[in-house]
């Protein structure tokens, strides 16, 4: 069964529930944190661009949209529809992998959704923000699809397993530029191509400045 994304309703709850912010803030569990709820590698004065805050949001949803279609975390992730897929989705990245396992293990949809309020604490107190969180992703959860419903976000690109090369642009270009260390602005210029190319040396691959399956599984990685 093909891995489920994310849809149109999970990336917009996401987004409002985050909040966009460019310069490095402590969030309420006292976690460095940048962008739209990213926290690896940052520190306190760190600033980004929008278009770097916007690649690092398409990074973080490509890896917890692996939590929730990993069995591991939720035994029952076959059976999700779009809507239960993006409310996990946004759970998992506003409390991460282990939370996600904690709230799905030997529970069904029905007691997944019951459960997910609980989850409302920050250093052990009930923070309203969280509360209204829970609340909108249950909310999501318990909402029955429609045929109307986009199958999942059109928006986004399959960056994990995309081919870019010279003259690609979009967010894929956007995640592999964060990755390598250049201006993220969502072309691959000469300059990409040649940081690129010095990026594949050492790290082993061919040195060809194309962006294909074996570059991008070793850029994840690294991450």
């Amino acid at each position: 069964m093909a891995n489920k994304r994310i849809g149109q309703a999970g990336l917009a709850l996401i987004k409002q529930y985050e909040g966009c912010r460019l310069a490095a803030y402590r969030c309420a569990a006292g976690v460095w944190t940048i962008g739209y709820g990213h926290t690896a590698g940052v520190h306190s004065g760190m600033t980004i661009t929008q278009a770097q805050a916007d690649a690092y949001l398409q990074q973080d949803i490509a890896k917890f949209e692996g939590y929730v279609n990993n069995p591991a975390y939720v035994p029952i992730t076959e059976q999700l529809n779009q809507n239960q897929f993006d409310a996990l989705v946004s759970f998992a990245f506003n409390l991460g992998a282990g939370n996600l396992r904690k709230l799905c293990k030997g529970r069904t949809a029905a007691q997944i959704a019951r459960t997910m309020p609980n989850y409302n604490k920050a250093a052990g107190k009930v923070l309203a923000g969280l509360r209204r969180r829970r609340a909108a992703e249950q909310a999501l959860f318990n909402k029955p699809v429609s045929a109307a419903t986009p199958a999942q976000n059109t928006e986004s690109e399959d960056y994990n397993m995309k081919t870019i090369k010279k003259g690609s642009k979009g967010n894929a270009v956007k995640v592999w530029q964060i990755i390598i260390g250049a201006a993220a602005d969502g072309n691959f210029g000469s300059g990409t191509e040649r940081m690129t190319k010095t990026w594949q040396g050492k790290h082993g691959l061919a040195v060809d400045g194309i962006v294909g399956a074996k570059s991008w599984k070793a850029g994840l990685e690294a991450l």
